[in-house]
């Protein structure tokens, strides 16, 4: 065995005192990546955890984030028993958005305490549940071109700068989305005002991965836009979102969006995230629970299957008396989703 000398045996120290671990070789020349442990991180396309290829099948909540109906709603005390029912290291996406601070921040907490990782979305583009900076139509008006332009810069940057600052070590973020669904402007204006947010929650925490929250490249012209949308370094994860099964009663498994957003992220060596998917059931819908647990798993095979780094479905309510997409614990679909195998490997 070679001795090691004094100034790596220091240097060790150093690197585990930080938390930081040595991964596997990033390329056949022997250069090693570092990780920091317990955060989620990416190798190129595919997202990793403790040095270790992870990926995850999971659910929306918004309501965690305390937006909604109030029989949706779900307390801190429910909240950390939900978290305390899922496998260690299973991503949920919720809202951070201005305003919610405080409570959100108590809901990193109990993730913290159930490893539980966090997608957090710093705004929305529909705004929505009280973000209606740059909304004069209000509730799901969407934002107006200026906002992108250089509006936002007034109160969701210092929003953004305040979350990713104050919780940069925090394991329980999985990542920051920049802004839910954006949209209403040029593809170039919002490409821009991606690329600079991008950049700023990396200055203030480049511990935590960043993610788009874009539509699919629908709403932005084409292909060649949606991949310059997502060329910024500082962002690291690509998204779609698609209702596909339910559009004109196709009952389609794998949307038409999905591979040409998966190729484009995969040309820029990045991950791919389905942050929401959904089915409509319930009472008087016309695919019964059991029928959309079934639909769901093959979404989940699928994307999964051909290279998405994790799967959302919208969206987990406390209860949900009607047809639609929201679901209960109680439905069959979050007993799925739970006990789903991939979600069993990310210990």
């Amino acid at each position: 065995m070679k001795r090691m000398s004094a100034d790596r045996m220091t240097v060790l120290a150093l690197v585990l005192a930080a938390g930081v671990c040595a991964a596997l070789p990033a390329d056949g020349r022997g250069r090693r990546r570092e990780y920091r442990k317990d955060f989620l991180y990416r190798s190129g396309t595919q997202l990793m955890l403790n040095g270790k290829p992870y990926r995850c099948a999971s659910f929306n909540s918004f309501q965690m984030s305390g937006c909604g109906n109030d029989y949706e709603l779900f307390s801190l005390e429910q909240i950390d028993s939900v978290f305390a029912l899922l496998p260690p290291n299973m991503l949920v996406r919720t809202w951070a958005f201005p305003g919610n601070g405080e409570r959100i921040g108590k809901v990193i907490g109990l993730a913290e305490r159930h490893h539980v990782k966090l997608i957090l979305s710093l705004g929305d583009g529909r705004s929505s549940c009280g973000h209606f900076d740059g909304a004069p139509e209000g509730d799901n008006s969407g934002k107006v071109p200026e906002w992108y332009e250089g509006g936002f810069r007034r109160e969701y940057l210092p929003h953004v700068v305040a979350m990713t600052s104050k919780y940069k070590d925090s394991p329980a973020i999985g990542m920051w989305e920049i802004i839910n669904e954006p949209g209403d402007a040029d593809w170039r204006t919002i490409k821009a005002f991606l690329d600079e947010v991008a950049a700023v929650i990396k200055r203030h925490d480049p511990n935590h991965l960043v993610e788009s929250g874009t539509f699919p490249i629908w709403a932005y012209g084409g292909t060649e836009n949606y991949r310059a949308m997502h060329e910024s370094p500082n962002i690291d994860v690509g998204n779609i979102h698609e209702y596909d099964y339910d559009y004109e009663g196709s009952n389609q498994i794998e949307s038409p969006h999905f591979m040409p957003c998966m190729e484009v992220m995969q040309e820029l060596g990045k991950v791919l995230l389905v942050g929401e998917t959904g089915i409509e059931s319930g009472d008087g819908c016309r695919t019964d629970r059991s029928t959309r647990v079934e639909a769901m798993k093959r979404k989940f095979d699928i994307y999964l299957s051909k290279g998405a780094g994790a799967v959302m479905v919208w969206n987990l309510v406390r209860i949900y008396p009607d047809c639609g997409f929201s679901f209960p614990l109680s439905d069959p679909l979050f007993g799925m989703i739970v006990s789903y195998p991939v979600n069993q490997t990310n210990e």
